[in-house]
């Protein structure tokens, strides 16, 4: 009667335990997958706002997905929490974000975020000691894109709000081109390139990346910028570019950011009207910080291939 008692209690005891990680799998679902998240870098953001756990639009589909873990991430006392969120800009690539949703008093804000690996197969997360160790499967060399077989424990710790690139509204700059394009693309893709490349500008600056080239063809050591094209070292200006961003200096001239092949930093050229039309370069220098992953996957979709030149 005893042994019955105590079998009727163990699954008793169970069923309660199920019950309450459905009950807060489905609290947590309410809360992080209808929270708004900052998918980008320093270039690069934009604001997604989940609504049942998705943000869809073109080049920019965000999901939570189902995995989070509680803690005291920044020291305040407060709870804080870190989720999975996986973002999609377009291709076959899913890039998988630690999200770190800080507790401000009031509710949870996201701050910063780590990213994982292309369509991470994460085994467990779990808070220890105010960090988030999760256990997963990356990619090494020889694994396809979509079966990673490394498997690794790695210990992410949130070390202070990310400082992410702001993203200024088109309304805002007047419905004008120029003004930070880094959102625009980011967000509208395909249409905000050909708004860009309907000015003479990137045709410009093919023009006057080739006369560099057949001024000073000899080797490389003479070159400002160069980028490994094989097993030799070769000039930036011999490689095709894509536009990111374009803009005016008040001056009569232009700035305009773009991306190199073979390249993992943006460059900044300021180019000179020198009137009909025409732009002249006046200097260029390659930007700090690289661009995001997910940016410079969504720039090498098929879609943009004719934009790079």
């Amino acid at each position: 009667m005893r042994l019955t008692r105590l079998v009727f209690l163990s699954a008793g005891l169970i069923a309660i335990s199920a019950f309450s990680e459905k009950y807060a799998s489905g609290q947590a679902a309410r809360i992080f997958g209808n929270t708004t998240y900052v998918m980008g870098d320093g270039h690069v953001s934009q604001a997604a706002t989940l609504v049942n756990g998705i943000h869809d639009e073109p080049y920019l589909h965000v999901r939570y997905d189902n995995k989070y873990v509680y803690g005291d991430f920044d020291g305040d006392g407060l709870k804080d929490a870190a989720v999975i969120v996986i973002e999609n800009n377009g291709g076959n690539a899913d890039w998988y974000t630690l999200a770190f949703l800080i507790n401000d008093g009031e509710k949870l804000v996201h701050k910063a975020s780590r990213e994982l690996d292309d369509r991470t197969i994460i085994h467990s997360m779990r808070e220890k000691n105010g960090k988030v160790l999760i256990d997963m499967f990356v990619h090494q060399e020889g694994d396809c894109m979509a079966g990673p077989t490394k498997r690794v424990k790695y210990l992410y710790a949130y070390d202070g709000p990310d400082r992410w690139g702001e993203a200024v509204p088109l309304a805002d700059r007047g419905g004008s081109i120029f003004g930070s394009s880094y959102q625009r693309i980011y967000a509208d893709g395909v249409r905000v390139l050909q708004e860009i490349y309907n000015t003479p500008i990137p045709a410009q600056i093919r023009q006057t990346f080739d006369r560099t080239v057949r001024v000073d063809h000899d080797a490389c050591s003479d070159c400002a910028f160069t980028v490994l094209d094989g097993k030799k070292q070769v000039g930036i200006f011999t490689k095709k570019f894509i536009i990111v961003d374009l803009e005016p200096d008040g001056f009569g001239s232009v700035s305009t950011t773009l991306v190199f092949e073979g390249t993992s930093n943006p460059f900044l050229l300021w180019m000179d009207d020198i009137g009909g039309g025409r732009y002249e370069l006046r200097n260029i220098t390659e930007l700090p910080e690289p661009l995001g992953e997910g940016f410079v996957h969504q720039l090498r979709n098929p879609a943009y291939r004719h934009y790079w030149l």
